[in-house]
């Protein structure tokens, strides 16, 4: 058991305890649609890609819409990565210093990502109609670096809720005293639960996000491919939520000790619990209830914001065991806190008006989907 710390003599956080958690959730739900779409979506455009009919127009469309996609995802991850630093640098740093080399590979392996991504994206384009076979291998490459970057990252952020692991795995992972970044937590067997949980989250995402897609971006008279993503976001979704439930179920009965099972499941925490498992539920229903529909607004509101709901039970679920994981080592909401008002003001501003650019960029593509596209 490693030694707790006496948070009363840690620096004080900028911020109260509350805005602290309340944003590092929100952006991570903000991250988690484009990020999902990443992750699922682009390896199943390009699997797509060599089909043909309706399955090959999806696959266009999504393909053409993944650098802005990446874009966005890129940027909205930087709100929760800040608030886990401002929350957790106590946690946060000894295990990304531990895993530094995995952790900074993230860069590196992005970069590529993003160019194989744009190099996809624009042999979508190609005038000949056929996409070049080294565009078609970047494609693959991208869609393979995004599962394996969702890898590292829960490499990262599992041993950072993992604090009695620090000191056995710098034990054997230094060098003069100094750790030397090439320790691991892949025998952890919650890494791989939890990718998998984002896998079958990610796949529900892209399912919700395909109707979306169908109600918003294209035009109203391709009737018959607006009936295929119904009926494929349909097929998508179930297969994710049963990697989900499998994932999850797995999650919570194999790697919950008994005093986290007793405290996710006591007192007000239960109703939490009860609703995260069942909140794929939700998407689902919305999904069969429109999978013979033409996907219009109504549908694209139900299957998207069920989704999203989603994906918040998760991000709170996920925050409070989170805490739980690391009281043994620190009470993070003991911490003394000192608002810097100032910069939080100057935070919440620029969140805002961020947030409403970015909306208002969308409706403006949905506006000029529904006018040109083909």
């Amino acid at each position: 058991m490693i030694e707790a710390l006496d948070t009363s003599a840690l620096p004080a956080m900028p911020a109260p305890f509350w805005f602290v958690q309340f944003f590092k959730v929100l952006g991570f739900v903000l991250h988690m649609v484009p990020m999902n779409l990443w992750f699922v979506g682009m390896a199943l455009a390009v699997l797509f890609y060599r089909r043909s009919g309706h399955a090959r127009a999806w696959a266009e469309r999504l393909g053409t819409q993944m650098p802005v996609i990446v874009a966005f995802g890129v940027n909205f991850g930087i709100v929760p990565l800040l608030f886990i630093q401002t929350a957790y640098p106590w946690a946060f740093y000894p295990a990304t210093i531990l895993t530094a080399w995995f952790w900074f590979s993230i860069v590196i392996l992005l970069i590529f990502a993003y160019y194989g991504v744009y190099a996809f994206a624009f042999g979508l384009k190609a005038e000949t109609g056929t996409m070049p076979a080294w565009r078609y291998a970047a494609g693959w490459i991208a869609a393979g670096l995004f599962l394996l970057m969702g890898l590292l990252f829960c490499n990262g952020l599992s041993l950072l809720a993992s604090p009695d692991h620090w000191k056995p795995l710098w034990l054997s992972h230094s060098a003069a005293g100094a750790a030397t970044g090439t320790a691991h937590h892949f025998a952890d067997l919650s890494l791989w639960l939890r990718w998998l949980l984002m896998l079958g989250l990610a796949m529900l995402t892209t399912a919700a996000y395909t109707v979306v897609d169908a109600a918003c971006f294209v035009k109203a008279d391709r009737k018959e491919y607006r009936l295929w993503a119904a009926r494929f976001a349909w097929q998508l979704g179930l297969a994710g939520a049963v990697v989900t439930a499998a994932a999850g179920a797995a999650y919570v009965w194999g790697t919950w000790d008994r005093e986290l099972l007793a405290y996710m499941t006591g007192g007000v925490r239960l109703p939490l619990t009860v609703l995260t498992a069942a909140s794929p539920v939700l998407p689902v229903l919305a999904l069969t209830l429109f999978r013979h529909r033409v996907p219009d607004i109504f549908a694209a509101t139900a299957a998207g914001g069920s989704q999203v709901a989603v994906l918040a039970f998760n991000a709170v679920s996920r925050q409070v065991v989170q805490n739980l994981e690391l009281a043994s080592y620190g009470k993070v909401w003991e911490v003394p806190q000192s608002p810097d008002w100032g910069a939080m003001a100057l935070f919440l501003v620029t969140f805002v008006l961020g947030v409403a650019v970015i909306g208002w960029m969308v409706a403006q593509v949905a506006r000029a989907a529904k006018a040109s596209a083909p």
